[in-house]
């Protein structure tokens, strides 16, 4: 009879090859020789026959062998063999029960021949769904290329999927996605995010590869809200993870605790006394069998608890033992680490309730086991060494908010721990030897914002003043930050060159805490002033106090000063006026700028931004230009990425929506500052309006919106990029609210109340101020509201902007009140308007001009004139998303045009924007 084929012998014939020679074993390769090793290694000479030619011995004896080979392998520079299945199953017979071992063997089996085994199993909270799925998780990491993911589902679902997304490569999706949830929303769109949330990890598992190990519980929450359904119906876990267990083209063994709508599954059934045993024995080897004994009676036939107690008692003897995996424990562990810091380990058990949010009692047995009760309505931790290093901040706000004022340590330490910068100075200047109780501090407060750090300077000073410390190195540096001395001429100019270095790199900041008193400035000769002044424009300028800025220029330009700082001033001259309007003299003075690298990219760059904001199209060369040469003069990166980001505006407003992409999302890596990158996502926000993709838009912009809100950087130029980050998040929602995506043209007759609302409001807003983008910012507010209201309101809201002084700010404003003109009836004065316009080069005034004027002729009856009009469209450079909302916008207005169509299912709207956005 032939000798069986094992996976054994199967390794060997590969090695062979790669062993050659003899040692003192005998000849390198041979039976005898392999069982000369096996013996050194501790085996059994014997049994390396039978595993290899029968697959007989017992599992210790063929671990071991494996390991044999396997060094083997690795030492002739070979990957080592996969561990045959069946070594997984001996090992695993010793914990699992039989149901449990079919269920392991079938999937580990079908894996190993290459199949994709996908298995749902049910079973209640004691019935060893994680023991399964424990066996299964150390097989397959022992497999190349097998390593699975884990997901453990219960609560609060984000706490596990954020984790996974992200090692997915797709945690900022994930994010996005999430942040989109909101209590207020239809239950049904709450249902079609959280079936995103889920299409995205189907997406990216199917892309690894790898297997996925699942185990839920009955029911979860995402960010705190229900579970639902395509349709919006509240969904149990099982039912809920359905659709996305469908969606899988990878291994997969998922563990519920419910049985799922309709997918097949295998029940699973408690564990028998003696395979409990079995459990512990594996995993707690030394474990004396009295204890043994003690944690099978505590846990009773629940394998959870069971399971948990036998982590808790791993973890005694090693601190490295996972115990924030289990999701029961974690809560409690987190609370425990946030709660009980190692100066005042004690604290009442009311707080830890508050936190978990459920009386003591019903703790677990392992849960109880982490507490120790120290009398007086006291708890703190049984074992120190089992908690995590750091807790979240809410459960440090939660302590802050508990303990009154009169335990001081207490309320530093968790003011500290929670972030609350405020609170924590409040109390230390009340008392500054109160520092004494948070060593450190003043190193780790470097990175707070400039008003902290000063306060706190004043604390350290005072403090290590009372002890004599005025040499500590601590009182030094907050004496530096404070210190706000006159200092002689040439020190008074080095400060202001050290401020224009700073200026150039875009750290604004660092410049005015550099800058000296205007008034030090006359110690200076007349080109030393230049500077100084040059370098005061370009902090207030950053500040959002254009006025202040242009007086620092004016004075600057007024004095003689060497040549080589005109093309400085002229640059400075350029920029205020643009800022205030002066758009000639802007133009005249920024063309002059023509030497200095990093001078000429910015001088061109703002002649773009220019020209973008009177609709010209040269705007784009000259952007381009700028960008180059800022990126070629190595200017900061924060500088690239507000100009990058600033292209991606102009690049939508053409209509090129893949390059503004494109430049967006570079600008986004690019952003280095708070301030930037919110500034970058408010852009990126509107192109997203634009491309008609609402919750990718209001991701972006809610971000955005909460940053400048809550900042105390720049306070002017704050408020403007939160009013007009406001503006966009109305854009947003008359996108989905309306379908109207922020994309020319525009017409009105639509509902959308939430987006109504924060204009309306935005309106109020907007301060009374003459500069040039608070009035751009006026009439935007307006053309889109305009658009929500009856035309008479309409009209009213756009008159008073009809003459403005900015050509393609008054041509806008001329569209849009023509528009709403055409929707009053007076369609002779609509076209009036439209004859009587400028000549356009800014393809969105194109657009909106021309469905006025189809509009116009319609309703007057001249249907011929109209539809020529239209067909022009079709073969113009108009951008082809233009032209498709051209046909969207006049679908819904023309049901004539209806019978100029081929026949299609499509609707008009769609029918009519597809034809004039294909040309052929």
């Amino acid at each position: 009879m032939p000798e069986a084929n094992t996976p054994w012998l199967r390794y060997l014939e590969d090695l062979r090859p790669h062993l050659r020679g003899r040692d003192h074993r005998g000849k390198r390769g041979s039976l005898r020789w392999l069982e000369a090793l096996m013996a050194e290694r501790g085996g059994k000479a014997g049994t390396v026959r039978n595993i290899l030619y029968k697959d007989l011995g017992s599992p210790e004896e063929k671990e071991r062998l494996y390991g044999v080979i396997a060094d083997l392998y690795q030492e002739a520079g070979l990957p080592p063999p996969p561990p045959p299945a069946e070594l997984f199953l001996e090992s695993a017979r010793k914990t699992l029960g039989r149901d449990k071992r079919r269920i392991f063997r079938r999937f580990l089996k079908e894996l190993e021949a290459g199949g994709r085994p996908q298995m749902v199993v049910v079973g209640g909270p004691a019935t060893g769904k994680g023991v399964l799925l424990g066996a299964l998780s150390r097989a397959l990491s022992a497999l190349p290329g097998k390593e699975p993911f884990l997901l453990n589902l219960g609560g609060e679902l984000a706490q596990a999927l954020v984790p996974l997304a992200e090692s997915l490569g797709a945690g900022e999706e994930m994010r996005s996605l999430l942040a989109q949830l909101s209590p207020t929303q239809p239950y049904i769109l709450q249902g079609a995010l959280e079936q995103e949330v889920l299409t995205l990890l189907a997406r990216g598992l199917n892309r690894e590869g790898r297997p996925l190990l699942l185990r839920a519980e009955v029911e979860g929450t995402l960010e705190g809200l229900p579970l639902r359904g395509p349709d919006g119906t509240h969904k149990g876990l099982a039912a809920w993870l359905e659709p996305f267990l469908k969606g899988l083209s990878i291994p997969y063994l998922a563990a519920l605790s419910e049985p799922p709508p309709t997918l097949p599954y295998q029940p699973l059934s408690p564990p028998s006394r003696e395979e409990a045993r079995r459990f512990v024995r594996e995993r707690l080897p030394h474990l004396p069998p009295e204890r043994l004994e003690a944690l099978v009676n505590q846990a009773g036939r629940n394998f959870g608890e069971l399971s948990r107690l036998v982590l808790l008692e791993a973890a005694k003897h090693d601190p490295k033992t996972p115990l924030q995996d289990d999701p029961a424990l974690k809560p409690l562990l987190l609370a425990l680490a946030a709660f009980s810091p190692e100066a005042d380990p004690a604290f009442p058990a009311e707080l830890l309730e508050k936190a978990l949010g459920k009386p003591l009692e019903r703790l677990s047995q392992a849960e109880r086991a982490l507490l120790d009760w120290v009398g007086e309505g006291l708890v703190r931790p049984a074992l120190r060494s089992l908690l995590p290093q750091e807790a979240p901040k809410e459960l440090h706000r939660l302590a802050l908010a508990f303990f009154p004022k009169e335990n001081l340590f207490r309320k530093l330490h968790h003011a500290y721990k929670a972030g609350e910068t405020r609170i924590l100075l409040d109390l230390l200047q009340e008392d500054p030897a109160r520092l004494a109780l948070l060593p450190g501090l003043w190193q780790e407060a470097q990175a707070w914002p400039r008003e902290d750090l000063e306060a706190l300077a004043g604390v350290v000073v005072r403090y290590r003043a009372v002890l004599g410390q005025y040499a500590h190195p601590e009182a030094e540096e907050a004496l530096r930050v404070l210190s706000e001395a006159p200092n002689p001429s040439l020190r008074t100019w080095a400060r202001i060159k050290r401020a224009e270095a700073k200026a150039d790199a875009a750290l604004y900041k660092e410049a005015e805490e550099l800058l000296p008193p205007k008034e030090d400035l006359k110690l200076l000769d007349d080109t030393a002033q230049a500077e100084g002044l040059l370098v005061m424009a370009a902090v207030e300028r950053w500040k959002g106090d254009y006025e202040r800025a242009a007086r620092f220029v004016e004075e600057a330009e007024g004095l003689p000063m060497a040549p080589f700082l005109r093309d400085r001033v002229q640059l400075w001259r350029g920029l205020v006026a643009k800022d205030l309007g002066r758009y000639t003299e802007a133009l005249t003075a920024l063309a002059q700028v023509g030497h200095d690298p990093l001078l000429l990219g910015r001088a061109r760059y703002q002649m773009g931004d220019l020209l973008m904001r009177l609709g010209r199209l040269e705007a784009k060369e000259r952007m381009e230009e700028g960008l180059k040469a800022l990126e070629e003069a190595g200017a900061p990166k924060d500088e690239v990425a507000r100009v990058r980001a600033r292209y991606a505006t102009l690049l939508r407003r053409l209509g090129l929506y893949k390059e503004a992409e494109s430049a967006i999302r570079k600008a986004l890596d690019e952003a280095e500052d708070p301030f930037t990158r919110a500034r970058v996502e408010s852009e990126a926000g509107i192109l997203e309006v634009a491309r008609g993709r609402p919750f990718e838009a209001l991701a972006l912009l809610q971000r955005a919106e909460t940053y400048f809100r809550h900042t105390e950087e720049r306070p002017k130029e704050a408020r403007y990029r939160h009013l007009r980050t406001l503006f966009r998040l109305g854009a947003a929602y008359l996108l989905l609210e309306a379908g109207q995506p922020y994309r020319a043209p525009f017409l009105g007759g639509l509902e959308a109340p939430t987006a109504r609302r924060l204009l309306e409001h935005l309106l109020r807003e907007i301060p009374e101020e003459a500069t040039d983008r608070y009035t751009a910012l006026r009439l935007d507010t307006a053309s889109l509201l305009a658009l929500l209201l009856p035309p008479t309101e309409g009209k009213a809201l756009l008159k008073p902007l009809l003459d403005l002084d900015n050509p393609y700010l008054r041509a806008q404003a001329r569209l849009g009140y023509a528009e709403a003109l055409v929707r009053e009836g007076s369609l002779g004065e609509a076209l009036a308007q439209i004859v009587a316009l400028p000549r356009l080069e800014d393809p969105g005034l194109l657009a909106q001009a021309r469905a006025v004027e189809v509009l116009a002729l319609l309703g007057l009856g001249e249907k011929e004139a109209a539809w020529h009009k239209l067909s022009e469209v079709r073969q113009s450079p108009l951008p082809e998303p233009f032209r498709f909302q051209l046909g969207r916008a006049l679908g819904r207005f023309c049901p004539e045009l209806q019978r100029r169509l081929p026949s299609t299912p499509l609707a008009l709207p769609e029918a009519l924007g597809f034809l004039l956005a294909n040309p052929d």
